[in-house]
């Protein structure tokens, strides 16, 4: 699915490379700088972001899955989960965009 793509789903589910820490300074920090998209924390690895002049609400959660090992390094899983509880399509895809140029990591 492209980031782009105007049908997003309500509920996302991704398996990303990072600690459950270092997502949250992301998105409090760089995700949410310069931008429209406002985001708090509402505990411990769980997140509400907003866009303003709008009724947009998601809430991210995120958990640290086992480390996936190839040879001797081991990688962090976190998987998140995406709910979009009030959203208009073109929102989410605005938030996607948004999100994968800030979260993606390594070459390309």
């Amino acid at each position: 699915m492209s980031a782009t793509q105007a049908s997003w789903p309500e509920r996302v589910e991704y398996e990303m490379g990072y600690g459950a820490d270092e997502f949250g300074k992301v998105l409090l920090g760089a995700f949410t700088a310069k931008s429209d998209f406002n985001a708090v924390e509402l505990g411990r690895h769980r997140w509400l972001v907003s866009l303003v002049g709008s009724a947009f609400e998601l809430e991210i959660d995120v958990h640290e899955a086992a480390p996936r090992k190839i040879g001797l390094f081991a990688l962090p899983v976190l998987k998140v989960h995406f709910r979009f509880d009030k959203s208009e399509p073109a929102e989410r895809a605005r938030f996607f965009t948004r999100f994968h140029q800030y979260f993606h990591k390594g070459g390309g």
